[in-house]
Parts: C-alpha cells; structure tokens; sequence
C-alpha cells in the first residue's frame, strides 16, 4: 500500500512539475505575443485636411471584395478618422459633400428616382492599405484649393479629372502602388490634352463634327485613344516587371486581368509570379 501511495505521489507531483512547466510557457508565449504583437492587425487610421465647410462624407470599399467597409459623416475639417481592423488591399476612398447646384437633368432624374438621393460633389482615389506595413494613413490633395474653386472644377466638362487626391503611409507597398497611380495620371493627362486639341482644331476649323476635319485631324481623332491606351499598357507592365517582388503587384495585376485578351496582354506579367502567387490569382478568379 505505501508502495502504490508513493507511487501516486511521485505521479501527481511529476504531472504538477509539467503543468507548472507547461504554464511557464504559455506565460512566456504570451509575453512574446504582446512584445511581436502575435502577427494582429492594428487599428487603422485616416487623417488629413478638407477644405470643404462640414458637414461633408466618407466612404471607404474594398476594390477586391466590392464591400463598403467605412462610411461616416465629418463634421470638422480635419479628419481623424479610425477605419477598424481591415485585410491588406487595394481601397477605394471617396470623399463627398451635398451640391447647391444642380443641372436640369439632374433634377429631372431626381424627381424620377427619390430613392437615390440629390447628387453630390465627389472626389475619389484608391490606395495601398496593410496595417503590418502601417496603421496611419494621410489624405493629400495635390494643391491649396478653395472649396468653390474645387467645386468648380468638379462640375466642368472634365468633371474634376484635373483633381488629385492621394492617400500616403510609410509603407513601401503604398509608396509602389502610388507610383503606379501617378504613371496613370500621366496617361490621363495625355488623353485629355489630345482630346482638348482635337476640339480646338475643331473649333478653329469652323467645324462642329471632329469627322469634318482634315485627314491627318481625323487619322488622328480615329487613333488617339487606342495608341494612348498602347503606351499605358507597356509601361504598366514594365512597371510590374520591374516591381515584381512586391506584394502590391499582384493586386494591380488582379485588377487589369479581367478576360482572356487581358491575360494575354499582361501574360510576360504573369509568367514571373512565382506559384504561390498564381494559386492566390487562381482563388480570386474562382470566388469572382
């Protein structure tokens, strides 16, 4: 009997030596956990300065899912807005505020269809998110403006495309994909000079149909928009090529992709992503 009473003694005090052990590294585990932070995303935040008289809207959606995420009303004109625990991705963020002016059309659509509310003014751009790399991010506009000077530009025929809004952290994927952005505004720059001169040779011309104007005018109004279109495509993919190693890549690459005759276009893009990215393409696809 005091045999098997040792015995159990010597079991319970051996299974009390490893429960002791085991706690000592859980305990140690957790404290590493709070030093690494355990791999968890952290609150996001937006800041930045809108010259726009408050209230005014925010509204930020994920471009790959399509779900709004963020949608807020400012009341200052310094946001500091927390936007949550998100996924790292490409984000869309929209800026929007009531309109005091409306065309005759708009009240017209208005008065037909209630349900979609008055229009507004907006501004819009996209941008890189991924709290491991950042949780602040910043809303810059490229100039001092005026709330009227930028409404102004906002209902004008080019509707505000001469306005850029970009959304910057000290993350190196975000400083990648704006980048990426500024080489698309480049492109959209050109498209609308080229555009803008083809209706000044029009107008000089004493012409009102860009068909009516002279055949190398006309070559040219034929053209534009497809040898445009041609550079943007090669230098997109240089820079891809060029920045291949950067997770961001693959999300720009997922955006351009959307049928057979893209995926040929972009396929020397594709090639160079190693297996672990094409089977992540592959999923995002499948769930599309």
């Amino acid at each position: 009997m005091a045999y098997h009473i040792n015995e159990i003694y010597l079991l319970t005090a051996e299974n009390v030596r490893i429960l002791d052990h085991n706690k000592m590294k859980l305990l140690f585990s957790f404290i590493l956990c709070l030093l690494a932070g355990c791999g968890t995303p952290d609150q996001i935040y937006l800041h930045g300065n809108i010259p726009i008289k408050a209230p005014f809207y925010i509204d930020v959606y994920n471009t790959h899912t399509g779900t709004r995420v963020l949608s807020d009303t400012i009341c200052s004109n310094n946001i500091n807005q927390q936007i949550g625990i998100l996924p790292k991705g490409i984000y869309q963020l929209i800026v929007s505020w009531d309109r005091d002016i409306l065309r005759p059309q708009e009240v017209e659509r208005f008065a037909r269809q209630p349900e979609l509310g008055p229009p507004k003014y907006f501004i819009s751009t996209t941008f890189w998110l991924d709290a491991i790399e950042s949780d602040n991010y910043k809303l810059l506009l490229d100039s001092s403006y005026q709330q009227a000077e930028l409404q102004e530009l906002l209902m004008a025929r080019n509707a505000g495309e001469s306005i850029k809004m970009k959304v910057i952290s000290d993350g190196k994927n975000n400083r990648i994909y704006n980048k990426y952005l500024a080489l698309v505004d480049h492109y959209k720059t050109e498209n609308r000079h080229q555009k803008d001169s083809l209706l000044q040779s029009a107008h000089y011309s004493g012409l009102k149909l860009i068909e009516d104007l002279e055949p190398s005018n006309a070559l040219l109004a034929k053209d534009w928009l497809v040898n445009v279109k041609a550079k943007l495509v090669k230098d997109e993919i240089d820079f891809m090529k060029n920045n291949i190693d950067n997770e961001v890549i693959s999300y720009i690459y997922h955006i351009q992709v959307n049928s057979e005759v893209d995926f040929e276009r972009y396929r020397e893009v594709y090639n160079l992503f190693p297996i672990s990215v094409k089977k992540n393409l592959a999923v995002w696809n499948g769930n599309n």
